[in-house]
């Protein structure tokens, strides 16, 4: 987190709340809070959000429940959001993958522009492209040596996001990959780990989040990643620019949001407590292992991050020859 961000964060949250914990006490709920997750348990999603909520719920007293709802490329817990009660009891933790799979569904179930509130980034990560290591690469070369060597079979690729990064990827290496690699869809990233590890399918794109610890166990191996620069806790793994894909620069991240109509000293509140959460270095503890890069933000930074991103997507898809649905 940079200190213009925690400098911002700390002006917005004063007229609505005092400091520390008497601040999230006396603007949030005295009730139990609720945090949804639109992907199962155990993936990088999950393991941000209860790491979060065990500080939440630290500093402000309240219980805090996490509650994985998957579904639409984890976009559920968003539609949840559009009915969900104005108290300031429930938000939710979104990937920023989740909306890029708005763009590619004409029936992704909420705006997120119109059905949320934007309360705090939490965090940016990469997408990285693993393979299982029964296929006995090392380099993303090797890859594509192996891929040209057999059937079609081998261009199986795991996805459990939505297939639009997998479309994308596969526009920008065209011209090493030649043929294209097909998609099968995982609901989330458990099974996808489990079926590399087996041998069972090839390789996957997906979030480094997921894929980090399965990397560092010998589970998997992964052979790029679209980060700007080498994750600290797995500097084997080489950018996707290192591997010679410039092009695939493609940074995303965890937020919180609230229901569309939450008042102003509730979204504060919320992110204050999150603020503080993030910069506890037990929450660091958790997520480094996944390859998260935590940060923060006001609502209106997120605001702002959420119609770039959009519009960045839409040109990336537009490159790759697919039409945004919106």
């Amino acid at each position: 987190m940079n200190r213009r961000s925690l400098i911002a964060l700390g002006v917005l949250a004063a007229p609505a709340v005092l400091s520390g914990r008497a601040r999230a006490q006396g603007a949030l709920p005295d009730k139990s809070l609720r945090i949804y997750v639109g992907f199962e348990r155990d993936g990088g999603a999950d393991i941000t959000a209860r790491a979060l909520a065990n500080q939440i719920q630290r500093r402000s007293g309240r219980h805090v429940n996490i509650e994985n709802r998957p579904g639409f490329a984890g976009g559920a817990p968003g539609e949840i959001m559009k009915r969900a009660p104005v108290d300031g009891s429930q938000v939710t933790l979104l990937s920023s993958t989740s909306l890029v799979a708005r763009l590619a569904n004409k029936d992704f179930p909420f705006d997120p522009f119109k059905d949320v509130s934007p309360i705090s980034l939490v965090g940016n990560f990469s997408i990285a492209f693993a393979v299982s290591r029964t296929l006995g690469v090392s380099t993303f070369a090797e890859y594509v040596a192996w891929l040209k060597a057999g059937d079609a079979a081998r261009r199986r690729v795991a996805v459990s996001s939505n297939v639009t990064f997998l479309k994308v990827l596969e526009r920008t290496l065209n011209p090493v990959l030649g043929e294209p690699l097909q998609a099968v869809n995982y609901r989330g990233p458990v099974p996808v780990i489990s079926d590399l590890e087996a041998g069972r399918v090839p390789a996957s794109v997906n979030t480094m989040t997921s894929l980090l610890p399965a990397h560092r166990g010998g589970r998997l191996r992964i052979l790029m990643h679209t980060g700007a620069g080498r994750v600290a806790v797995a500097r084997d793994i080489p950018t996707a620019a290192e591997a010679g894909f410039p092009r695939l620069d493609m940074q995303e991240w965890f937020a919180i949001f609230g229901p569309p109509a939450l008042p102003p000293p509730l979204i504060a509140a919320w992110n204050r407590v999150i603020g503080l959460a993030v910069t506890d270095g037990a929450v660091g503890d958790v997520v480094a292992p996944l390859g998260l890069e935590l940060a923060t933000s006001t609502p209106a930074e997120l605001a702002t991050m959420l119609m770039s991103h959009q519009k960045d997507w839409e040109v990336r898809m537009k490159n790759a020859g697919m039409e945004p649905v919106l």
